[in-house]
């Protein structure tokens, strides 16, 4: 029987050796560029493709790193731990514009000036990257991901690149980076500066700007390896469609929701009318959004939701605020308003970058931290 297995296992690998397509002089690889969205959070910034062209042997091939399995054991459990693995995909290219297509979103082809030897290094490299015991590979949003995999690819098939940064902005954070990105005052903006901390507020080597696909199009743009330019052309292969950004509706986004809360706080504190109800409903919100804090920093493997300030302000704490009395209750004011001002000192020093409405939300805790511990009225 190990005979049986033996001969099959050698069979097979045979077999693949004798498929494995050796390219022409005619074919190119391409790096691929993809417009921003506008409808998904997860488009807000872009993606990066490689493709494989040869004409003689009619093939037309993008090696996708931005996949995933859903269909694998504990895909939602390990998505909200920070614990899923991407892949790499491989299919004909002419499924691939579709969605851009559709979204009316750009792609540009950056067409790498190698020998025929390099373009068949970097095939092959593909080739044996999609097989299935290598495909898999842990996501890191801003460390490795679709375009970081761009250069590693290259570098890992060719050699060292050395990058041309002229015409990267100079001492941005990755919060700075992804801020270009997001419109002012939008839903996505504010729940990825609640959910991401204090680590991505580190200013950026210019290496690591790379992890935006525009960055990689302007890091690989003059870049070379050994003296030579890297990219011999460039094209569209979806024209830039020019579409305007889209509007927020003021009415609807974080920062008015926080400052009609921050009005309905302080009237009916300054007013003294019955607060009870509306200042536990909002002790009760802002526990729950530091469990959710607490549980991204300490209770899952994501690295950019470490060292997250914004739990000094929404704090898990808050939970018992209405179900105290007496000293306990007055000791848990003290210690919020002791996390507020280590909120405003961590804002002043500059640790890490809060969303406006966080100063709004924030002080909206001050009447209800100082009514247990005031004996008269404000």
């Amino acid at each position: 029987m190990k005979y049986i297995y033996l001969l099959i296992f050698s069979f097979t690998i045979t077999l693949f050796a004798q498929q494995k397509t050796e390219l022409s002089d005619q074919a190119e690889v391409s790096i691929l560029t993809c417009a921003p969205g506008q409808n998904e959070l997860y488009a807000a910034f872009g993606h990066s493709a490689i493709r494989v062209k040869d004409p003689v042997h009619q093939l037309d091939r993008v090696y996708n790193y931005g996949t995933f399995d859903f269909n694998k054991p504990n895909f939602y459990l390990n998505f909200c731990r920070g614990l899923l693995l991407y892949q790499v995909s491989s299919y004909n290219f002419k499924y691939f514009p579709y969605e851009y297509y559709k979204e009316k979103r750009w792609i540009k082809a950056q067409t790498l000036n190698f020998t025929k030897a390099e373009n068949q290094q970097i095939f092959d490299y593909l080739e044996w990257n999609v097989l299935p015991q290598n495909k898999d590979y842990q996501y890191d949003f801003f460390y490795d991901n679709c375009a970081t995999k761009m250069h590693e690819v290259i570098e890992k098939s060719i050699g060292k690149i050395d990058f041309d940064y002229s015409d990267f902005p100079k001492d941005l954070t990755h919060r700075n980076l992804i801020h270009q990105y997001l419109a002012k005052n939008s839903w996505s903006k504010f729940g990825i500066d609640l959910a991401l901390g204090a680590v991505i507020d580190k200013k950026a080597t210019l290496k690591q700007y790379m992890f935006l696909p525009d960055f990689i199009y302007l890091g690989l743009k003059d870049s070379k390896i050994n003296g030579k330019k890297i990219i011999d052309k460039e094209s569209f292969i979806l024209p830039d469609y020019k579409l305007d950004k889209p509007k927020t509706n003021f009415l609807l986004s974080p920062l008015f929701l926080s400052l009609l809360l921050i009005f309905i706080t302080y009237y009916l504190r300054i007013f003294n009318k019955n607060t009870k109800i509306w200042f536990n409903s909002l002790a009760i919100t802002f526990g729950v959004l530091g469990i959710v804090i607490f549980s991204l920093w300490f209770l899952t493997e994501h690295s950019t939701t470490k060292m997250n300030m914004n739990l000094l302000w929404a704090n898990p704490v808050l939970l018992a605020y209405p179900f105290l009395k007496g000293l306990w209750k007055k000791r848990i004011c003290y210690l919020g308003l002791l996390f507020l001002s280590g909120f405003l000192l961590v804002a002043v020093l500059g640790f890490q970058q809060f969303d406006l409405s966080f100063y709004i939300l924030a002080s909206c805790l001050v009447p209800i931290y100082l009514k247990p511990l005031l004996t008269f009225k404000i």
